[in-house]
This record gives C-alpha cells, structure tokens and sequence, in this order.
C-alpha cells in the first residue's frame, strides 16, 4: 500500500470517527467507483455524500484539495457529485467540512488557522467556522415524526 494511499485511509476514518463523537450517523458506500467517500445521515434522516481529504498543514492554513488525482486521472469534485469536503488536518488533528456552496468554481480553497500576515480580514475562511458539517444557520428539522430512529436512541416501551 502506498503512503498516499494511507494517509486517505487514516484521513477516512478520522473523519468517520469525528462524525460519530458529533452524534452524526455515518455509512460507507461500497466500492471504489463513486466520486463519495462516507455518506453523513442527519438524525432528520438526510443523506449527504461527504469527499474525504488527508493534509498536513503549515499551521497557519489548511489547503484544501477540490480533486483528486493519480498517474491515470485527474478529477475535481463539484456540488452534483458531493454535498460536504471534509478534510482531516494532521498537524492540528482535527476535522475540517465545507459544503459544496464554500468551494464551488475554487481548486483549493483556504482555511486561515491564524490571521494572515498582511492583516487582510474580507474574504477569509477561518478554520474554526468550519469545524461542523453544518450551513450557517441552519437548524436541523425539529420535526420528531419524521426522525430517523437511531441505534443510541432509546428502545420504545
């Protein structure tokens, strides 16, 4: 196995296991050949395809990479393909998600860690905002009928 090949597997399941302590359902797609790597159920019981990444940042910003690419393909990921790109950083071991509407038309966007040396503050992503895969906003559906019954939620008697 190839060391990128690794680090893609430990960014997966740093991202699985971040998702499951934040209460989020999470199942793994079947196979190699969707453009998706986890699929996030919401306890509302919504589907969303979530593309996971594997970087180690300069500790000031994280890159993050829209593609994929290998000595056959290269591949840039859009909204129709998948709805949330997570990207487990090494060097400050945690999970970063954007949604698709965050990086649309963009090949790398940043996650600024600390502020930018020139002082710029418009335009800037700061990696703290994006540490749940949740829109600004949004609130999940209150509506308790139409949940999704989980397996730590309690038996009904």
């Amino acid at each position: 196995m190839g060391i990128t090949t690794q680090k893609g597997e430990i960014g997966e399941a740093m991202v699985l296991a971040d998702l499951r302590r934040k209460g989020y359902g999470v199942a793994i797609p079947f196979g190699h050949d969707l453009p998706f790597d986890l699929v996030l159920i919401r306890r509302s019981g919504e589907l969303e395809r979530v593309q996971c990444k594997y970087t180690e940042s300069d500790g000031r910003a994280i890159d993050v990479r829209c593609g994929s690419s290998s000595a056959w393909v290269r591949h840039t990921y859009d909204a129709t393909e998948v709805d949330w790109l997570a990207v487990y950083d090494a060097t400050t071991s945690r999970c970063y998600y954007l949604h698709s509407s965050a990086w649309a038309g963009l090949a790398r966007p940043r996650l600024r860690l600390v502020p930018p040396a020139n002082g710029q503050r418009a335009g800037v992503r700061w990696a703290d905002a994006h540490l749940q895969p949740e829109l600004p906003g949004h609130q999940p559906p209150s509506d308790q009928a139409h949940r999704m019954a989980m397996l730590s939620d309690p038996s009904p008697e």
